[in-house]
Formats: structure tokens, sequence, C-alpha cells
């Protein structure tokens, strides 16, 4: 993907969420089932990252325990909405690419449906190195991406495959999609991940794969029946690239 067209890409994904702030706040209430498992992986006083926080509704399930948390977003209308939500956590307005924050000082960072709003494959990369520059050393990394293989989406993936037919392939890859939120008419971009392409991100000199599964409102499930892809890799020792 060419680098004018990803930014403007990342431009839209802001825009866009910024546009349907107020009815996203409302409807991520509550975490989601998946979340009750990566508490586990979190221990009293840990020092955690939420990439993506939106609203902040991760902090629910890890307050009790007490940790040092900083939700980072790049929308600013969602970061209010956390700061509403969770006056005692700490937010900050930050691009998961471009992060300002310091070398090997997080224990653990979250990802929760948000990786898959970066485009390109360049990006995407330059996000992974960011997570493993703040990231310690054996630390963890919990992200989520949505499996949009899926037939409800049969008519985005026809008019995604017609697009990149259209442009030869040049614009966007045959896997990037665009999907509406309700009747709102800005469409979010999302890269649809197959999961050797996801774990292709990861490799095996610099992080140690501790699961990767597919779940369907909290119950593991095969590939093709789920909603969700869940992976946990840790941070092997080592300089960061």
């Amino acid at each position: 993907m060419r680098k004018k067209t990803a930014d403007q890409i990342r431009q839209d994904v802001v825009k866009s969420y910024g546009a349907i702030a107020g009815e996203f706040d409302q409807s991520r209430v509550r975490p989601w089932p998946e979340f009750e498992g990566f508490s586990t992986y979190i221990r009293s006083g840990d020092k955690v990252l939420d990439l993506g926080c939106g609203n902040g509704r991760l902090f629910e399930i890890l307050k009790s325990k007490k940790v040092d948390y900083l939700g980072v977003d790049n929308n600013s209308a969602l970061i209010e909405k956390a700061r509403l939500r969770f006056p005692e956590a700490e937010f900050q307005l930050c691009d998961m690419v471009d992060l300002d924050l310091p070398n090997q000082c997080f224990d653990a960072v979250f990802s929760v449906a948000a990786f898959h709003h970066i485009p390109g494959s360049a990006l995407r990369t330059k996000a992974i190195r960011q997570i493993r520059r703040v990231l310690k050393d054996r630390g963890v990394l919990i992200l989520t991406s949505w499996n949009l293989f899926q037939w409800r989406y049969a008519r985005v993936w026809a008019h995604s495959i017609l697009s990149f037919i259209f442009h030869f392939g040049f614009r966007c890859a045959w896997n990037d999609l665009w999907i509406a939120w309700g009747n709102f008419p800005l469409k979010r971009y999302y890269h649809a991940f197959l999961p050797k392409e996801l774990l292709g991100y990861f490799s095996e000199n610099e992080w140690a794969i501790e699961d990767f599964y597919f779940t369907r409102k909290g119950s593991r499930v095969k590939f093709w029946q789920s909603f969700n892809f869940c992976l946990i890799v840790r941070k092997k020792h080592g300089e960061n690239r």
C-alpha cells in the first residue's frame, strides 16, 4: 500500500470513530467475555498499556489487580469518554504506530480489536516494533482481531475484491474491507487477517507464542465458526528492533 493511501486511511479511521463516539461508547459498556481469560496474564502491580483503548472498558477487569494502567487511543472523543468513565485511570491521546513512550516500561500490552484498523503491512510492522520496544523482556502482548471471513460480510467482500481488481491491486490488498457502523455514512477500514498472516508479524527470534485461538462469544471454536482471533505472545530477551 502506498504511503499516501495509508495516511489517508488512518485519518479516515480517526474521523469515523469520532463520528460514532457516542453510540460506540454506549455499545461498549461491558467487557467482552474474552476479557476474563486475559486477566490471568496480569499480576498485581503490573504496568499495563492498553492500545486502542476506546472508552477504557478493559480497565474494568484490571482495576481490581491494582495495575499501573495507561490507555491510549488516537481519537480524542473516545479518550474523553474514557476519562469520564474511569477518572482514576490514566489516558493519553496517542497512535499505536507512533508511541511516544519510554523503552521497556510495560509488563503487559493489550491491543483489543485495534490492530486490524492499521492499513498496510509496513505500518503494521512498525506498530509491532513499537510494542516490542515498550515491553519489558518476557513482557506479554495480548492481541485480538475480528475474524471477517463471515457470510454476513459477503456484500462487503464482493465490493472490496472488485475494487482490488479495478485498481490492479495498487490501492489496497484483496482483504482490505470498509464496513459501515449502523446508518452512519462513514465506513471504517479493516484488514481481514488470515491466521498465518497475523502470526507472520511475530518473528520466532523475537516472540514466543503462548496461545493462539479463535472465539465466538467467549467460547473457543474453530476458525470458520469464530468472530475473533486471540493471540498471546511474549517478548523474548534481546535488543529492541
